[in-house]
């Protein structure tokens, strides 16, 4: 007999449906994701194990969680291991299953349903061998370390725009040292003087012995200070600047140190470097794009990894009339994150061919600068699958050579 497991994964519990091969429900049980949960888990598995033929299949499939679906594929991979049970497992990107059950007119979204759902994807045969769960890739424990990074980016962030704003109402002749970026050397003046008057009073020797700022620019700054035009000066906006300025050194020091840990930690692996080798992904990106990639084999195709990412497009349709309205939004949001920031890099900087010749072509024909750089996204995205999946370094010529010979071929078969 054929034995298929779906699992709905949920916080502190898991919702399982077995089905045999004919969609008969054998059993719909929930477990807490505890000992005796994982207990009773394992008791199934081994009794099903024994009831399926050597023939037949024993498969469980869980959803992609962010993370709470962790414990127990740890279980159901040591089960295999262990040799207590024959098992194929796999871990699906909830959009598969989403789209599956649209398509069979399933309604009334339970926990229930979802595994049920799940257990029927698997008996029609429909999961690859490409999706089945393996330890290739990061461990866990990297992964979580990227997020956490990628938070205390995100929060540095936040920090630099709140500090920008005040910063143009408190010290306006400062704004032009912080415009595009916030420099060290800035962030140490505004903790120390955070408005003109403490400017004033500090004089231009005091400022020079700030690293990186030289007599002639600490002559500068006083010298706008001393004719400032701010509108609000108070000791309580002046304490609020030079805490901003000392939390944001405080955590970007943080935010170095951790960036080179995970680098430092991925660097000798084939991947990490290849992904470091495109123009636009420096070695943090790299890194946290292998962190959430993992195992690049899951991936039977670019448009899957696109997919996966949120980035593919989703259609409207209304009538005869078709047409791309937005992207799903339904994979990692950690992917999209970063790719946005190696994208914008890669167009601003034009170190990247293909992503930034894919930029121009789509703002000459007037699309809005989201939609290009969305565009962009899917574009780099796809060449870090190339590059990862045939383990090649990337070759900014590859595209336009590959059309020459094209060209080529087209025009030698048409004479």
């Amino acid at each position: 007999m054929n034995v298929y497991v779906g699992g709905d994964v949920s916080k502190g519990y898991a919702d399982f449906c077995l089905m045999d091969g004919e969609g008969e429900i054998l059993l719909e049980i929930q477990l807490d994701d505890t000992r005796q949960g994982h207990s009773q888990m394992r008791k199934l598995i081994c009794k099903c194990n024994r009831k399926v033929g050597l023939e037949e299949e024993l498969e469980v499939a869980l959803e992609a969680t962010g993370g709470m679906e962790r414990n127990w594929l740890h279980l159901f991979r040591k089960l295999d291991e262990a040799d207590e049970a024959d098992l194929n497992v796999y871990r699906f990107n909830p959009l598969v299953i989403r789209r599956f059950t649209e398509q069979k007119l399933h309604s009334n979204k339970t926990d229930e349903i979802n595994a049920q759902a799940l257990a029927d994807y698997l008996r029609l045969g429909l999961a690859e061998e490409k999706v089945a769960y393996t330890d290739e890739g990061p461990d866990d424990g990297l992964k979580t370390l990227a997020r956490k990074t990628q938070r205390m980016v995100n929060q540095s962030v936040d920090l630099q725009n709140e500090l920008q704003a005040l910063l143009q109402r408190a010290h306006p002749e400062l704004v032009q040292y912080v415009r595009d970026h916030l420099s060290q050397w800035t962030l140490r003046l505004i903790k120390q003087y955070p408005t003109p008057s403490e400017v004033v009073e500090a004089g231009p020797e005091a400022l020079s012995e700030i690293p990186y700022v030289t007599e002639e620019k600490a002559r500068s700054i006083v010298e706008a200070a001393q004719t400032s035009v701010a509108s609000q000066t108070d000791k309580d906006t002046a304490l609020t600047l030079s805490l901003t300025a000392e939390d944001l050194l405080r955590l970007e020091k943080r935010i170095d140190r951790l960036k080179e840990r995970l680098w430092n930690r991925v660097r000798d692996r084939r991947a990490p470097r290849l992904l470091a080798s495109i123009e636009g992904i420096g070695k943090w990106s790299a890194a946290v794009l292998y962190c959430e990639i993992g195992d690049i084999t899951q991936f039977s195709s670019a448009k899957k990894l696109i997919a996966y990412a949120g980035l593919d497009p989703q259609r409207e349709e209304s009538g005869d009339i078709a047409r791309e309205k937005t992207i799903s939004k339904q994979g990692s949001s950690h992917i999209r994150s970063v790719l946005y920031g190696c994208v914008t890099a890669a167009i601003r900087n034009g170190s990247n061919p293909p992503v930034r010749d894919l930029y121009d072509r789509l703002k000459e024909r007037g699309k809005h600068q989201k939609v290009a750089e969305v565009a962009c996204m899917r574009k780099l995205l796809a060449i870090v699958y190339g590059c990862w999946n045939n383990n090649e370094r990337f070759d900014p010529t590859h595209e336009k050579r590959l059309k020459a010979r094209q060209a080529e071929k087209k025009s030698t078969g048409e004479a």
